[in-house]
């Protein structure tokens, strides 16, 4: 009997034992919903040292060697909780039966018989336990309602990201001010529903004061007096025509502590009591009565001011927004033609054109905006002194009905004072302007150019070489004509004056790729003081362009040599790069560019602004250690190497003759003179 006693408790224990480990195993899988791959095989991994476990605890309890007591400790080793027989509910709660096999046919068919009593199901474990089969239940791992709810939650974080993009405020491609509202008649619309609404008040109060008298006959008149046509009473009146349920949305609805809970209040009121004084009759006919008609009367007059403003509203926005996306799509094909291509416009220009369309469009948003800001707190104001005074007036109408029982506290003055009593003014107002499309936030700011961000925005490419005004020979004659002059990385442009703000067309562009600096003036040691301009001049070739269109020498001439050099050193570097990747390490080098093209930051933590601020004025100014930098390139900034096309033995006397008779034995083709109309003299 002893043997059989131990022999049950031994099984008990290890049948508890496995439904801990077998509870153990459904928390995990439970927990594998927001798994990662990473958690997925550490729970494949203790579910197999579990099985492990149990079969390593059937061989040897199949072997007699393994009693309750060496389960707990073998438990206890494994990081299991130990469950003790005297405590354990599964003992007490089931009964084990024993085949005629006994308890070696019982372990071997892997599976323990337990009565229908019991509150937990233990698996069978057949002959697929033992080939490595994992368990499964119903939150595994390869239920397919995990990958759809992953897939789901991606595309509603990709619409989020969507609807985000296109309300940024720092894009210029979007317009976040209503450009086609009517805020004025609406605005009309709702004060004339507030002059509903203190016309129902006046009558209200009117009947009040004419039946305190005849507190029962005419507490029936008193409950129609309440007439709100838009607002809802609750169960009794729901607004039936489409005009009142339009201008009931202007109001929060029933039970927000809005102006629309006044009614129900006041027919419950009627229905519940009957109570008047003649002290309230006078107060309400002599102070409270004309002071709501002639706030009534006042709104009238608003009405017709607000209605005027309605011209404020007439903008332009929608065609400047058209116009901002056709200079940003220029400006993109520009720098697009400027990367891969021969550039057909040179992105700077494309950039300041594109500015300057974003400017138009924020000056005609900004315009509207305030026209918005305007009528919004001029409403604002006008809807504040509106409620103050209906709510005056019900308070004093409160004050004379609270001298009665307490039957009228309860029903009437708690739920005002509850409700419309103790809410902002601008309750009604704020929620007004937060529901409807029609207004702007009260929070929402206006916008500068200065936090508008678009793509190549700092591209390398639009930044300025270097500008300063020179002197160019004409075509025709020796006379020289002075004009400002504006080096980008792949045009040279010609411009009356040096102010691009106002001055955004060049007179003449030179593509820096159809062009090649040929020679330059020697410096001149004579101390003549008229020698200075002649030793300051440099000739730029533009190469032969097909058939018709012919070479010619462009002849510039500097206020000094130095500066000269300056010129000649980048017009060498720009028309002798062929790589776009090498020009923009030489654009980022010299203008001591970052990564994404924006200026680095100095020792000092003040960001280096003067070339972003002249790119956009077009002002920026050369310094003397961007030209070190072209020394790495050009050789020299005193004496640059030529190649073999340049006439290093020119005087000065035949540079303002240079003719093409001088460039025929290097260039066997045929020059053909350049139209007028190519450029503009």
């Amino acid at each position: 009997m002893s043997k059989n006693n131990t022999m049950t408790s031994a099984v008990s224990d290890m049948l508890s034992q496995q439904q801990l480990n077998l509870q153990h195993l459904h928390n995990l899988q439970q927990h594998t919903r927001s798994m990662t791959s990473a958690d997925h095989a550490y729970v494949l991994q203790q579910q197999q040292q579990q099985q492990q476990q149990q079969q390593q605890q059937s061989a040897n309890f199949q072997n007699g060697s393994l009693t309750s007591a060496d389960v707990n400790q073998q438990n206890y080793l494994n990081g299991q909780p130990v469950r003790s027989t005297s405590n354990s509910t599964f003992q007490n709660n089931r009964t084990l039966t024993m085949n005629s096999g006994g308890l070696q046919g019982i372990m071997s068919d892997g599976s323990p018989n337990i009565d229908s009593t019991t509150n937990v199901t233990i698996a069978a474990a057949d002959s697929n336990n033992n080939n490595g089969k994992q368990f499964q239940g119903k939150n595994s791992l390869t239920n397919t309602s995990l990958l759809s709810r992953a897939r789901s939650s991606l595309q509603r974080q990709r619409l989020s990201q969507q609807q985000q993009q296109q309300q940024d405020p720092r894009s210029p491609l979007v317009i976040l001010v209503p450009t086609a509202a009517q805020p004025t008649d609406i605005l009309a619309a709702r004060f004339s529903a507030w002059r509903n609404v203190i016309k129902s008040v006046i009558v209200y109060l009117t009947e009040i004061a004419s039946i305190q008298d005849e507190i029962v006959r005419q507490q029936l008149r008193l409950s129609h007096a309440v007439q709100f046509p838009f607002f809802s009473i609750e169960n009794q009146y729901q607004p039936s025509s489409q005009e009142d349920k339009s201008v009931q949305k202007f109001f929060l609805p029933l039970g927000n502590g809005s102006i629309q809970d006044l009614p129900t209040i006041l027919n419950q009121y009627h229905e519940s009591l009957a109570s008047s004084a003649s002290k309230a009759s006078r107060e309400l006919t002599n102070d409270v009565i004309p002071r709501l008609e002639d706030l009534r009367r006042d709104l009238l007059v608003k009405i017709k001011e607000i209605k005027s403003l309605q011209s404020d509203f007439k903008n332009s926005c929608s065609k400047e927004l058209q116009q901002t996306k056709q200079a940003m799509k220029q400006f993109q094909e520009s720098l697009k033609d400027a990367r891969y291509s021969v550039p057909k416009q040179d992105p700077f220009l494309t950039k300041l054109t594109l500015d300057r369309q974003i400017k138009k469009q924020l000056q005609e948003e900004n315009f509207l905006h305030e026209a918005f800001d305007n009528l919004e707190t001029s409403g604002a104001e006008l809807e504040k002194i509106v409620v103050m005074e209906i709510q005056n007036s019900l308070t004093i109408y409160a004050r004379l009905l609270g001298q009665e029982a307490q039957l009228v506290f309860d029903i009437l003055i708690s739920k005002l004072d509850s409700g419309f009593f103790n809410v902002d003014p601008q309750f009604e107002w704020d929620n007004f302007i937060s529901r409807d499309p029609n207004f702007l936030l009260p929070n929402l700011p206006m916008r500068s150019f200065k936090e508008i961000v678009y793509k190549y925005q700092s591209d390398p490419l639009t930044y300025e070489i270097k500008s300063g005004f020179l002197e160019r020979r004409s075509k025709f004659l020796k006379s020289y004509s002075k004009g400002y002059y504006v080096l980008t990385p792949n045009f040279l442009h010609e411009f009356k004056t040096a102010d691009r703000k106002k001055d955004l067309v060049p007179v003449m562009s030179l593509a820096l790729s159809e062009c090649t600096v040929t020679e330059h003036s020697r410096k001149n040691n004579t101390s003549s003081p008229n020698s200075t301009g002649s030793d300051a001049k440099f000739v730029l070739h533009a190469k032969q362009n097909g058939i018709i269109r012919r070479g010619h020498n462009w002849v510039f001439k500097a206020d000094s040599y130095e500066a000269m050099m300056s010129w000649f050193d980048n017009l060498k570097i720009l028309t002798s790069i062929s790589s776009i990747q090498d020009k923009y390490k030489f654009i980022t080098q010299k203008l001591n560019l970052n990564s994404d093209g924006k200026p680095k930051v100095t020792n000092n933590g003040a960001s280096s602004d003067k070339y972003q601020q002249s790119n956009a004025n077009s002002t920026m100014v050369e310094n003397d250690e961007n030209d070190d930098i072209n020394s790495n390139y050009v050789g020299s900034t005193v004496t640059p190497k030529l190649d073999n096309q340049t006439n290093t033995n020119t005087s000065m006397s035949s540079l303002p003759d240079t003719n093409d008779s001088e460039l025929q034995d290097q260039v066997p083709n045929i020059y053909i003179q350049t139209p007028i109309n190519d450029f503009k003299s």
